[in-house]
């Protein structure tokens, strides 16, 4: 038996109760380096994911695509166009599909690419209103089609969540939102912040609580810094939120994202180390780690 077989089984026996684990959010391609003095892009293909899904027990993983390379940053992800064949060939992975938004023929194009096996739109990162009319088409189409959006929210993508979104979410019922980054999650605490990632203990009542009660269409994805450092902050709100929205959380770690202490985020088990001690119900880590994915991937 190989070692790795021999850890995952293990981890599986203390326990018992979970089947699987779902990444809902990773990427391939080059991605840069910024925290402790690293420089340049580091870059992950295909083979790096597998083996960072081997080594770290998680089952089945969702690859995002953007629309290749960011001339200021010098990030190259890849394309859908790139990795629409992977998961014919690796069952354990899933594609989602990004089309620009101010393309003439968004319908059609995600229409196209669901029909070659996208089962998701995003990561949606556009320097818009979350209620500009071009997102509002893509939110629309999506509803229509039956595949969840993620979203990408921070000062510069996306905004205006404090403001508009509870129209949005409530005008695209039938569109699945999953949200993510610093934009969504500096909200879990009822007292503003203008800082990008607030520290210290979080006000129960913030707009994340407010959207997700009035809001079942609406999810929130934990990875990267963004969520991690929400649940981190105050781990004893972290196991109450998790405990009372468990079935509106989803497991993520953006790999190959560079982590805030220079890791790798899904290679460095910060997320998940951090479910496991918040020693959280079972049915609440089962609803987490995959139940919560498969039911709105219908995978």
């Amino acid at each position: 038996m190989s070692s790795v077989i021999y850890v995952k089984i293990k981890w599986l026996n203390e326990r018992s109760e979970i089947a699987m684990i779902v990444d809902i959010h990773t990427h391939l391609g080059g991605v840069r380096s910024w925290y402790r003095g690293l420089k340049g892009i580091v870059f992950s293909g295909l083979n790096d994911l597998l083996s960072y899904m081997s080594d770290t027990s998680i089952d089945r993983a969702v690859i995002l695509p953007t629309p290749g390379v960011d001339r200021i940053l010098g990030e190259y992800l890849y394309s859908y166009d790139m990795i629409c064949r992977i998961n014919r060939i690796y069952q354990q992975l899933m594609v989602f599909c990004y089309v620009d938004p101010w393309s003439p023929r968004v319908e059609h194009m995600i229409e196209e690419y669901v029909s070659r096996g996208a089962i998701g739109f995003g990561e949606y990162k556009v320097k818009l209103p979350i209620d500009h009319p071009y997102s509002l088409e893509v939110y629309r189409v999506c509803g229509e089609l039956g595949i969840p959006i993620l979203l990408h929210i921070d000062d510069r993508h996306n905004y205006g969540v404090e403001t508009v979104f509870r129209d949005v979410a409530s005008k695209y019922s039938k569109t699945i939102f999953i949200m993510h980054g610093p934009g969504w999650w500096k909200h879990i605490s009822s007292i503003p912040s203008c800082e990008t990632y607030p520290r210290g203990s979080v006000s129960p009542g913030g707009l994340i609580e407010k959207i997700l009660e009035s809001f079942y269409n609406v999810y929130a994805d934990i990875s990267a810094t963004s969520g991690y450092n929400a649940l981190d902050r105050d781990r004893g709100h972290a196991k109450l939120f998790l405990e009372k929205y468990s079935s509106r959380i989803l497991f993520g770690t953006d790999f190959p994202c560079i982590d805030m202490h220079g890791g790798q985020y899904g290679v460095d088990k910060l997320h998940l180390n951090l479910l496991e001690a918040l020693d959280l119900k079972d049915k609440t880590m089962n609803n987490i780690l995959y139940k919560n994915a498969e039911r709105i991937l219908k995978r």
